[in-house]
């Protein structure tokens, strides 16, 4: 029995542990008109149209991780669209100071309004990066919104990440 207490106390300090290597970030990406844009209409309803899009972003303010700023971000994703609404799905490389990588996957929800202006949220998550982002992991939300006729697009990033321990760390 106290060999199960011990090894159950020990598993919750290391997650205990892993829960406080969680580190806050958020930022701020400006997006004018994507680079590439192109929609399909499904054909099972009126106002069906699945969308492909590519662009690049700038950031105002960064995303700050590991002490590092973004530089750049460059997103593509899909959008079913029926009517007013529909789903978002994408993938995003942001480029540090460094030149060094991180990568995220996205997924949401948004509307169009009559007068054409997009707003949207979801949520997001770091699948991994290069060099000192090798092994970044980290999750948040969004929100976004884009000005009538295809106009700029903001969105706000808001979550926490965490980066592996530099091996030789974890063993004094």
């Amino acid at each position: 029995m106290k060999c199960t207490t011990l090894g159950l106390s020990v598993l919750l300090a290391a997650f205990a542990g892993s829960a406080l290597a969680q580190t806050p970030v958020s930022g701020t990406i400006k997006c004018p008109k994507e680079d590439t844009s192109q929609s399909v209409e499904v054909g099972d309803q009126a106002g069906h149209v699945l969308i492909l899009e590519k662009g690049s972003c700038s950031w105002n303010p960064s995303l700050e991780i590991a002490g590092l700023k973004s530089t750049g971000y460059t997103g593509a994703d899909t959008f079913d669209l029926s009517g007013p609404r529909g789903q978002a799905r994408g993938y995003a490389v942001i480029t540090m100071e460094n030149g060094d990588k991180v990568y995220a996957r996205y997924q949401g929800t948004g509307g169009i309004s009559k007068e054409g202006a997009f707003t949207g949220e979801g949520s997001w998550s770091f699948t991994g990066g290069t060099g000192k982002f090798k092994g970044l992991k980290g999750k948040g939300t969004y929100k976004s919104s884009r000005e009538p006729n295809n106009g700029p697009e903001d969105a706000q990033l808001e979550g926490s990440y965490s980066l592996p321990e530099p091996s030789g760390a974890a063993k004094k």
